[in-house]
């Protein structure tokens, strides 16, 4: 008895289609493989050997089979169609990816250049920064150090301000000098003075000394040639005549010695005189009592000497703060 069928029975599952392209090309393999499968059927199954029944069987498979390839050439068509639609959803979406991957790496350059240089002003700002903060040290230091010497500069004002006292009493009391400056001009043309008095004198020593010392060997010599000429007496008379012309001659050279030396004495009491007159002038400008004798021209001077160092010392003293007044303004 042959087995009964309420309809063809059909060997092809058909699958749901998916958007998913890996899926879709594994369930064409698929496909593909479902079609080379030879079907079989179970032996229970199979009729008995009569012609009739083969051939009814025989139609009936070729009517199945037709139905089935009608039925596959439809999906067929279907799927390729739907595959064809993929491929195309799946080359847009694949240009669209290599866009969307060339816009990304685009991106991500300039994002790296960005990155680069943000660490590069991030490196400069911080070595500008390093850079200040040194110079800001070195500005504090500078501060202390001014400071200091501010500090040191104020000391040595407060310490020499009475010189400048000093002078400034001089000024209002003395009535003679206008200003401290003339008070340093005066002390400068003393001190010129001085260094020219103190050649003069030397040169007149000199030249004294110097005379005195020819006009004693001179005097020497001549004793001896008297002491000769005495005892050649008799028998020198012609060249006594002579000697005496020559004795003239040296007596009007002594004479002009004693005139230089009288003019050199005037000279000398001259500058004995002005010695004692800037002694009086010192111990009037200074308000001390006048304690040297007048004829100790040694002590006066030693008194006028150390004026004159007092003075020079004020003097330097005076331009120094005068220099550092002005760097400081």
């Amino acid at each position: 008895m042959a087995p009964s069928h309420k309809g063809p029975r059909s060997l092809v599952h058909l699958a749901e289609l998916t958007s998913d392209s890996q899926q879709a090309i594994t369930e064409y393999f698929y496909s593909k493989q479902e079609d080379q499968i030879v079907e079989e059927y179970p032996e229970w199954e199979i009729p008995g050997s009569s012609p009739v029944a083969e051939l009814m069987r025989a139609r009936r498979e070729l009517a199945q089979a037709e139905n089935e390839l009608q039925e596959k050439c439809i999906d067929q068509k279907t799927r390729r169609k739907n595959m064809d639609q993929q491929w195309s959803e799946l080359k847009s979406k694949e240009q669209s990816l290599r866009q969307s991957f060339l816009k990304f790496n685009k991106l991500v350059k300039e994002n790296c250049e960005k990155r680069e240089r943000a660490e590069n002003k991030i490196k400069e700002e911080r070595d500008r920064q390093e850079r200040r903060q040194e110079y800001i040290y070195e500005l504090i230091s500078n501060l202390e150090k001014l400071a200091a010497t501010r500090e040191k500069m104020k000391s040595y004002v407060n310490e020499y301000k009475k010189y400048q006292t000093y002078l400034e009493r001089v000024v209002r009391e003395t009535n003679e000098f206008k200003s401290i400056p003339e008070i340093f001009n005066r002390y400068e043309t003393l001190i010129e003075a001085k260094e020219v008095l103190s050649e003069s004198q030397d040169q007149s020593l000199a030249v004294l000394e110097e005379a005195s010392t020819n006009m004693h060997e001179m005097t020497q010599t001549k004793s001896k040639m008297l002491m000769g000429l005495s005892n050649e007496l008799a028998q020198l008379q012609g060249r006594y005549d002579r000697a005496k012309a020559l004795a003239i001659r040296w007596e009007t050279i002594v004479a002009r010695i004693k005139a230089t030396a009288a003019a050199k004495n005037l000279e000398l009491t001259q500058m004995r005189s002005c010695c004692w007159n800037i002694y009086l002038q010192i111990c009037k400008r200074k308000g001390v009592p006048i304690e040297v004798d007048r004829n100790d021209h040694e002590q006066q001077l030693l008194h006028i000497k150390r004026t004159i160092l007092e003075l020079k010392r004020i003097i330097k003293t005076a331009r120094k703060k005068a220099i550092k007044a002005s760097q400081a303004e």
